[in-house]
């Protein structure tokens, strides 16, 4: 029973989200416009999705832009959630997205219960996605404890805000 919990959750989020059913289009066209003003942020964030923070973070050249995106995502509460494509437009403030997704995880999966998602847009289901495929459920949402205990200095701001100000501070210090 338990394996149905996790597995199940994260296939009905995968399908759908892969079939356009999240209305993630009109954020990720946002996001690209605001990548697009600056070609070095914008490779950046494509190598942190490719290849990871990890990996751009120790192969970055000191006092690059890569280098300073990624280690400033490392070290931010809610840097891994760069990771999904339109979150640097997110308008969804931290503590609510945060507790949205812990929300998320901690319910039975079921068939109503997507429904009910997508009837709410289920932005935060891209997110949960994401910390499922990462971690799992069980460590998601203790990871996800975490992240909103780190996070309270900034828990009221945007999220695509508190990354296009970080990513914005990177571009600044290049210059």
């Amino acid at each position: 029973m338990q394996l149905k919990t996790v597995i199940v959750p994260a296939v009905l989020a995968f399908g759908l989200s892969g079939c356009g059913y999240f209305g993630g289009d009109e954020k990720q066209q946002l996001e690209q416009a605001w990548l697009a003003q600056n070609e070095q942020l914008q490779q950046v964030i494509e190598q942190i999705r490719s290849q990871g923070i990890e990996v751009v973070a120790n192969g970055a050249e000191a006092g690059s832009v890569a280098a300073c995106v990624a280690s400033k995502l490392e070290m931010d509460p809610v840097g891994e959630l760069v990771n999904v494509e339109g979150a640097l437009v997110e308008s969804a403030k931290i503590t609510e997205l945060l507790s949205e997704l812990e929300g998320l995880l901690e319910q039975d999966f079921s068939l109503e219960n997507m429904s009910s998602l997508l009837q709410k847009g289920a932005d935060a289901a891209a997110y949960a996605k994401q910390i499922i495929a990462e971690e799992g459920v069980e460590q998601g949402l203790q990871h996800l404890q975490q992240m909103a205990a780190a996070s309270q200095e900034f828990a009221s701001q945007d999220l695509g805000a508190h990354f296009q100000q970080l990513l914005l501070e990177c571009q600044q210090q290049a210059n």
